[in-house]
Protein backbone atom coordinates (compact mmCIF):
# COMPACT_ATOMS: atom_id res chain seq x y z
CA UNK A 1 0.00 0.00 0.00
CA UNK A 2 1.04 3.62 -0.63
CA UNK A 3 0.11 6.64 0.23
CA UNK A 4 0.04 10.38 -1.46
CA UNK A 5 -1.33 13.52 -0.50
CA UNK A 6 -4.85 14.40 -1.46
CA UNK A 7 -3.83 17.51 -3.83
CA UNK A 8 -1.89 15.04 -5.48
CA UNK A 9 -4.82 12.58 -5.81
CA UNK A 10 -6.46 15.37 -7.17
CA UNK A 11 -4.50 16.45 -9.80
CA UNK A 12 -3.83 12.50 -11.09
CA UNK A 13 -7.44 13.08 -10.90
CA UNK A 14 -8.30 15.93 -13.06
CA UNK A 15 -5.75 14.53 -15.70
CA UNK A 16 -7.55 11.08 -15.86
CA UNK A 17 -10.64 13.04 -16.55
CA UNK A 18 -12.35 13.35 -13.11
CA UNK A 19 -13.37 16.65 -11.19
CA UNK A 20 -15.17 17.82 -7.78
CA UNK A 21 -18.65 18.72 -9.10
CA UNK A 22 -18.97 22.30 -8.25
CA UNK A 23 -22.73 21.69 -7.28
CA UNK A 24 -21.69 20.86 -4.04
CA UNK A 25 -18.09 23.06 -3.11
CA UNK A 26 -18.21 22.14 0.41
CA UNK A 27 -18.73 18.46 -0.35
CA UNK A 28 -16.10 17.06 -2.20
CA UNK A 29 -17.87 15.26 -4.66
CA UNK A 30 -15.85 13.40 -7.47
CA UNK A 31 -17.35 12.77 -10.69
CA UNK A 32 -16.48 12.06 -14.39
CA UNK A 33 -15.64 15.09 -16.42
CA UNK A 34 -17.95 15.68 -18.78
CA UNK A 35 -20.42 13.65 -16.28
CA UNK A 36 -22.57 11.23 -18.41
CA UNK A 37 -24.90 10.28 -15.50
CA UNK A 38 -24.46 6.72 -16.11
CA UNK A 39 -25.18 5.99 -12.09
CA UNK A 40 -26.53 3.07 -10.26
CA UNK A 41 -26.28 1.87 -6.40
CA UNK A 42 -26.35 -1.74 -5.06
CA UNK A 43 -27.36 -2.34 -1.46
CA UNK A 44 -24.98 -3.54 0.89
CA UNK A 45 -26.11 -7.74 1.76
CA UNK A 46 -27.51 -7.84 5.33
CA UNK A 47 -25.73 -10.95 5.62
CA UNK A 48 -22.39 -10.23 7.02
CA UNK A 49 -20.93 -13.41 5.68
CA UNK A 50 -21.88 -11.80 1.83
CA UNK A 51 -20.21 -8.56 2.27
CA UNK A 52 -17.40 -9.45 0.84
CA UNK A 53 -18.35 -11.86 -1.91
CA UNK A 54 -20.13 -8.51 -2.48
CA UNK A 55 -17.45 -6.28 -2.83
CA UNK A 56 -15.31 -8.12 -4.54
CA UNK A 57 -17.82 -8.66 -7.23
CA UNK A 58 -17.77 -4.63 -7.90
CA UNK A 59 -14.35 -4.92 -7.89
CA UNK A 60 -13.74 -7.30 -10.37
CA UNK A 61 -15.91 -5.57 -12.54
CA UNK A 62 -13.68 -2.60 -12.55
CA UNK A 63 -11.71 -4.79 -15.32
CA UNK A 64 -7.90 -4.87 -15.62
CA UNK A 65 -7.13 -2.04 -12.62
CA UNK A 66 -3.45 -2.65 -11.29
CA UNK A 67 -4.35 -0.30 -8.24
CA UNK A 68 -7.08 1.94 -6.63
CA UNK A 69 -7.14 5.08 -5.14
CA UNK A 70 -9.23 4.86 -1.80
CA UNK A 71 -9.94 8.80 -0.99
CA UNK A 72 -11.60 9.32 2.71
CA UNK A 73 -13.12 12.91 1.07
CA UNK A 74 -14.46 14.76 4.25
CA UNK A 75 -12.00 14.00 6.47
CA UNK A 76 -9.12 12.26 7.73
CA UNK A 77 -8.62 9.11 8.84
CA UNK A 78 -9.89 8.48 12.47
CA UNK A 79 -6.70 7.99 14.69
CA UNK A 80 -8.50 7.82 18.21
CA UNK A 81 -11.62 6.18 19.59
CA UNK A 82 -13.53 7.04 22.55
CA UNK A 83 -13.34 4.05 24.94
CA UNK A 84 -16.71 4.13 25.76
CA UNK A 85 -18.08 4.11 21.79
CA UNK A 86 -17.29 0.10 21.55
CA UNK A 87 -18.35 0.53 17.74
CA UNK A 88 -15.63 3.11 16.92
CA UNK A 89 -12.58 0.83 19.08
CA UNK A 90 -13.39 -1.76 16.96
CA UNK A 91 -13.42 -0.14 13.77
CA UNK A 92 -10.12 1.53 14.92
CA UNK A 93 -8.62 -1.37 15.66
CA UNK A 94 -9.04 -2.86 12.47
CA UNK A 95 -8.53 0.03 10.57
CA UNK A 96 -5.17 -0.16 12.75
CA UNK A 97 -4.49 -3.81 11.02
CA UNK A 98 -4.89 -2.33 7.45
CA UNK A 99 -1.88 -0.45 8.54
CA UNK A 100 -3.61 3.11 7.02
CA UNK A 101 -1.87 6.39 7.80
CA UNK A 102 -4.44 7.19 10.54
CA UNK A 103 -4.82 10.76 11.62
CA UNK A 104 -4.20 12.00 8.04
CA UNK A 105 -5.86 13.08 5.21
CA UNK A 106 -3.92 10.97 3.03
CA UNK A 107 -5.48 8.87 0.16
CA UNK A 108 -4.42 5.39 0.07
CA UNK A 109 -3.09 3.59 -3.34
CA UNK A 110 -3.70 -0.30 -2.60
CA UNK A 111 -2.39 -2.81 -5.16
CA UNK A 112 -3.88 -5.16 -7.16
CA UNK A 113 -1.98 -8.28 -5.26
CA UNK A 114 -3.31 -6.68 -2.34
CA UNK A 115 -6.65 -7.15 -3.36
CA UNK A 116 -8.02 -8.66 0.71
CA UNK A 117 -6.88 -5.26 1.86
CA UNK A 118 -9.05 -3.53 -0.21
CA UNK A 119 -11.89 -5.75 0.13
CA UNK A 120 -11.83 -5.31 4.17
CA UNK A 121 -11.23 -1.28 3.67
CA UNK A 122 -15.04 -1.17 2.44
CA UNK A 123 -16.03 -4.17 4.46
CA UNK A 124 -15.15 -1.84 7.78
CA UNK A 125 -16.80 1.17 5.87
CA UNK A 126 -20.04 -1.02 5.19
CA UNK A 127 -19.94 -1.91 9.03
CA UNK A 128 -19.33 1.14 11.10
CA UNK A 129 -19.67 4.07 8.13
CA UNK A 130 -22.73 5.93 9.74
CA UNK A 131 -22.04 9.22 8.25
CA UNK A 132 -21.10 11.46 5.53
CA UNK A 133 -17.97 11.93 6.87
CA UNK A 134 -17.37 8.04 6.53
CA UNK A 135 -18.04 7.11 2.55
CA UNK A 136 -14.99 6.40 0.59
CA UNK A 137 -14.78 6.83 -2.95
CA UNK A 138 -12.50 3.88 -4.51
CA UNK A 139 -10.53 5.09 -8.40
CA UNK A 140 -9.04 2.43 -10.09
CA UNK A 141 -5.96 3.35 -11.77
CA UNK A 142 -7.45 3.05 -15.34
CA UNK A 143 -10.42 6.00 -14.01
CA UNK A 144 -13.02 3.77 -16.26
CA UNK A 145 -15.26 3.53 -12.98
CA UNK A 146 -15.80 5.11 -9.89
CA UNK A 147 -17.39 3.61 -6.42
CA UNK A 148 -18.40 4.97 -3.69
CA UNK A 149 -19.25 3.60 -0.29
CA UNK A 150 -21.99 5.34 1.41
CA UNK A 151 -23.50 5.35 4.90
CA UNK A 152 -27.04 4.34 3.69
CA UNK A 153 -26.07 1.14 3.13
CA UNK A 154 -25.27 1.11 -0.49
CA UNK A 155 -22.88 1.45 -2.88
CA UNK A 156 -22.89 3.41 -6.08
CA UNK A 157 -21.24 3.08 -9.07
CA UNK A 158 -20.16 5.55 -11.64
CA UNK A 159 -19.83 4.59 -15.71
CA UNK A 160 -18.22 6.54 -18.66
CA UNK A 161 -19.83 4.22 -21.01
CA UNK A 162 -24.16 2.66 -21.21
CA UNK A 163 -22.58 -0.54 -22.42
CA UNK A 164 -20.20 -1.11 -19.01
CA UNK A 165 -23.16 0.23 -17.11
CA UNK A 166 -25.27 -2.91 -18.28
CA UNK A 167 -22.72 -5.49 -18.03
CA UNK A 168 -22.43 -4.43 -14.19
CA UNK A 169 -26.09 -4.85 -13.70
CA UNK A 170 -26.60 -7.59 -15.60
CA UNK A 171 -23.58 -9.53 -13.83
CA UNK A 172 -24.20 -9.07 -10.52
CA UNK A 173 -27.80 -9.47 -11.04
CA UNK A 174 -26.53 -13.12 -11.34
CA UNK A 175 -24.68 -12.99 -8.99
CA UNK A 176 -27.35 -12.60 -6.77
CA UNK A 177 -27.48 -9.18 -6.31
CA UNK A 178 -29.77 -7.13 -8.07
CA UNK A 179 -30.65 -3.75 -8.54
CA UNK A 180 -33.26 -1.97 -5.57
CA UNK A 181 -36.33 -1.18 -6.50
CA UNK A 182 -36.72 1.33 -3.92
CA UNK A 183 -34.25 3.83 -1.86
CA UNK A 184 -32.97 2.90 1.22
CA UNK A 185 -34.60 5.55 3.00
CA UNK A 186 -36.67 9.03 3.28
CA UNK A 187 -33.42 11.22 3.03
CA UNK A 188 -31.55 9.26 0.17
CA UNK A 189 -31.82 11.29 -3.59
CA UNK A 190 -34.42 9.42 -5.61
CA UNK A 191 -32.43 8.56 -9.05
CA UNK A 192 -34.67 8.70 -12.15
CA UNK A 193 -33.64 4.82 -12.80
CA UNK A 194 -35.96 3.96 -9.54
CA UNK A 195 -39.77 4.31 -10.55
CA UNK A 196 -41.72 6.23 -7.78
CA UNK A 197 -44.44 3.76 -7.77
CA UNK A 198 -47.01 6.44 -9.18
CA UNK A 199 -47.77 4.40 -12.12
Amino acid sequence: MKTLREDEFLNWAEQAGFALDERYPHSAVLTFRPNPELNRFWEVPPEPECRPYFIASLLHLMGDWRSCYVWRHLGSWPDRADASRINDVVELRLLKGLALPLGTADVVEVARDELDTLITLILVTTIFGLSVGDDLYVVPNHGRYLLQTDHHGVVHAQFREPQDLEEWVQTMEAKGFPLPAEVPDDTFKQPPWISHGDG
